[in-house]
């Protein structure tokens, strides 16, 4: 019975924190209609849930075992503690989001340092009030609840409970039965950033971010400075007005699709890509920006290096503010759509795709039942992409998507049709992308015979490097992948100068140019490919950073470029006003 009243007395209190966010920030949420404000608090649950199982768990667990009455009220007292800081830390950061645009998290503590804090929230009178009202209340119920009278339990009954008690709170923390534990990412399930911080809590912002490697914020310059020594944005574009204009956009992410792979000869592992590099815009100094999907997929689509060791994606600051190319596209009456053929939510994907404003994924549930799983991952390629050509012809143009493959990932699984046509290298690594690149020939094969083919800009490349083959290859190999621009009209990229430096976050801006979209902010780490001129590429992995490209100053310019990216998104901005 005390257990119930313990749990329902905090579960309450999360709701009314909820709902007091939700007064508390009126002005920025009224856009929400009735629907989508009760769907953030029955998505909220699973967060408050998570947060629960971490501040209370414990002190439920240790008090099924204290039986003695000065004991067990001093151990609800220490737990009323912890939670009162915690209340106290939800309702200030209602106000502290309006300066930070995102919930309290670890990196969230240097503005304790100089007193904004206090400068932001002691003012308030109406908050204060509250906040004493609601922890009067919380005092006064918890006191009752550890009066209790505790019905004698015998060791086995004991054990029984806190092995309970372990099971539910280890399902709450992780937020269910699912592959991945619940994250930040998972609370974006509308397209403003600033709705999707009433599902979550500070409770669980903080607490995911405890065990996060520290991100450090750094500064060495002026912002005049720092820019000065980042790329060049305003250098002459070779695209003429004329061929700016509207078209269907596919973007094709090969799973682990290192440079190298493409270089392979005697059997070639690609020969499909290697026709089309003929045919198309190829870069031969492109980079990944990342060493991960996860962050490879924030690069391409949304112009987010990974220069921090914890992915994006999952990091406390993708609740930040970013410039999604889905949501440009919609604004410009495109279609958009991300396929993916692993399991939904592999990843946080879908989610992803929401916070961006890629308005539909198909994955895994989409494709339906089938025979055509390899088993691990999730839709072998060539089927897969086969079904998307399909989809595609369902999109109203103009349009945008995006695939990402799977099956040159690790196993390396190839239908059993196919085992023995691809089977000519000694690496089964070498035989999956074979297939791959066999599957992506389909596709386009697919493609021609369609009526949106001859107005579609097609774009291929890879989410990161894979296992390199030459096992002496150095620091700069590992982010060397392909980069191709194709369309049937050779015309439209014929400017387009492919002697130049190239990575994922470029992809970004010289789409946006290609179409004939105004970018009113820009990435000064990134720069459109219609813009030929000095280039500097940050790579970085375990630590280590390395600069490609026209170094000049590198000291300095990795100065700009650590400093660029963390009070990026320590400050929420990534991008600054385009000039």
């Amino acid at each position: 019975m005390w257990i119930l009243a313990y749990f329902s007395l905090h579960f309450v209190i999360y709701v009314i924190l909820r709902m007091q966010f939700l007064f508390w920030n009126w002005a920025s949420l009224k856009s929400l209609s009735l629907s989508d404000t009760l769907t953030a608090f029955i998505y909220g649950a699973r967060f408050d849930l998570s947060a629960l199982a971490a501040s209370i768990g414990l002190g439920i667990l240790g008090a099924v075992w204290i039986e003695r009455k000065w004991l067990r009220r001093g151990w609800f007292f220490i737990f009323f503690l912890i939670n009162s800081s915690l209340i106290v830390l939800n309702l200030g950061d209602s106000e502290l989001i309006n300066f930070t645009a995102r919930r309290f998290t670890k990196s969230s503590f240097f503005l304790l340092s100089d007193g904004s804090a206090n400068n932001l929230i002691l003012p308030y009178l109406g908050m204060t009030v509250f906040t004493l009202l609601l922890l009067s209340a919380y005092a006064v119920y918890t006191i009752k609840i550890a009066r209790i009278k505790l019905l004698k339990r015998t060791p086995t009954k004991k054990a029984f409970i806190s092995l309970a008690v372990v099971i539910i709170a280890v399902l709450c923390s992780r937020g269910g039965f699912q592959v991945k534990p619940l994250t930040y990412v998972d609370a974006k399930i509308f397209e403003s950033s600033f709705a999707n911080n009433l599902i979550l809590n500070s409770s669980f912002t903080l607490i995911k971010s405890l065990d996060r490697s520290p991100f450090e914020r750094i500064h060495y310059f002026e912002n005049t400075k720092m820019l000065s020594l980042l790329n060049e944005q305003n250098l002459p574009s070779q695209i003429v007005s004329t061929q700016q204009k509207k078209m269907n956009v596919v973007l094709v992410i090969v799973e682990s699709l290192s440079k190298e792979y493409t270089e392979v000869k005697n059997p070639e592992a690609t020969p499909f890509f290697n026709k089309m590099k003929a045919r198309g815009i190829s870069f031969d100094q492109a980079y990944a920006n990342s060493r991960r999907s996860i962050e490879g997929i924030a690069a391409l689509l949304s112009g987010i290096p990974a220069l921090m060791e914890e992915p994006f994606i999952n990091s406390e600051f993708s609740a930040n503010q970013v410039i999604g190319l889905g949501a440009i596209l919609e604004a410009n009456s495109y279609h958009t759509s991300f396929f993916h053929g692993a399991k939904n939510g592999s990843m946080h994907f879908d989610q992803f795709m929401k916070s961006i404003g890629v308005s539909h994924y198909y994955g895994k549930t989409e494709y339906g039942a089938t025979t055509e799983d390899d088993g691990t991952w999730g839709i072998y390629d060539e089927p897969f992409l086969q079904w998307m050509c399909q989809k595609l012809n369902t999109f109203k143009a103009p349009f945008f998507s995006s695939v990402f493959t799977l099956s040159s990932h690790h196993p390396y699984r190839i239908p059993d049709q196919y085992k023995v046509k691809f089977s000519q290298h000694q690496k089964p690594l070498l035989n999956s992308v074979e297939y791959t690149d066999y599957a992506i020939e389909q596709f386009m094969a697919c493609a021609e015979k369609q009526a949106w083919y001859h107005d579609t800009l097609f774009i291929f490349t890879a989410d990161h490097t894979g296992v390199e083959l030459n096992i002496n290859s150095d620091f700069e190999s590992l982010f060397k992948i392909p980069l191709l621009f194709f369309h049937p009209n050779s015309e439209v990229l014929k400017p387009m100068k492919n002697d130049q430096y190239a990575q994922h976050i470029d992809v970004l801006p010289t789409l946006l140019e290609t179409l004939g979209i105004p970018q009113k902010n820009v990435n000064y780490l990134a720069r459109s490919l219609w813009k030929s001129g000095p280039k500097v590429v940050a790579l970085y992995s375990d630590r280590k950073y390395q600069l490609v490209g026209e170094v000049t100053k590198q000291e300095d310019q990795l100065k700009a470029i650590q400093q660029y990216f963390s009070e990026g998104l320590y400050d929420n901005r990534l991008y600054y006003p385009a000039k």
